[in-house]
């Protein structure tokens, strides 16, 4: 998310892009800032721990301490089956071991409990573009319809339709994302012309 994703804090800061130009950008989030719950010393509910657990995990994540991330996640799912968020967060630490099936799993996971997680929804996108064009480009445009200034998404649905033949609709959409973000114009096919014209995509650790 680069990715992926906090809004609300959910938003997400960019990882590296997998890939060289003409390849999808791969933004992976991490995990939604959060607010610290159970204050004036209570031991707080299991929703509570969850989110606590959550923090915690995305520290240890940061730090690079995928293990001690992934158990984590792991004990705040338990505690809090309904957590999107500690999902998704998994869903990270699979797809920085390459373990994208189980990635998907969570990802799927995280959008069941709520399905406009728009960084879900992108990482979603990215882990089953190879295998499924159609299903990512469906995904990658709920992303835009959401949240428009996600330039990443812009960029990958413009390759996803590329993929499946519609070159002059993918054109459109990479215009779209070098509009919001002129760095992107690097992931773009060296074939393809520089939108001179136009005027001068995102999760992903979340933190």
């Amino acid at each position: 998310m680069d990715l992926r994703c906090v809004r609300g804090e959910r938003g997400g800061r960019p990882v590296p892009p997998r890939g060289g130009a003409g390849r999808p950008y791969a933004a992976f989030a991490v995990a939604p800032l959060l607010f610290v719950l159970g204050a004036c010393g209570s031991q707080g509910t299991p929703t509570q721990s969850a989110s606590s657990l959550v923090t915690q995990g995305l520290k240890a994540q940061l730090s690079g301490d995928a293990a001690t991330a992934q158990q984590d996640y792991k004990q705040a799912i338990q505690l809090d089956p309904n957590n999107d968020v500690a999902h998704f967060d998994l869903g990270t630490v699979y797809d920085e071991q390459r373990l994208e099936a189980q990635a998907v799993t969570e990802y799927q996971m995280a959008l069941v409990i709520a399905p406009n997680f728009t960084d879900a929804l992108f990482n979603l996108a990215v882990d089953t573009a190879g295998t499924n064009p159609p299903s990512a480009e469906q995904l990658y445009s709920k992303v835009v319809s959401i949240q428009p200034n996600f330039a990443a998404a812009w960029l990958n649905l413009g390759f996803a339709l590329m993929s499946q033949g519609n070159a002059d609709q993918a054109k459109v959409d990479w215009a779209k994302a070098i509009a919001l973000d002129p760095s992107l114009g690097s992931r773009l096919p060296k074939a393809t012309p520089s939108p001179s014209a136009v005027a001068s995509p995102t999760p992903k650790p979340k933190g």
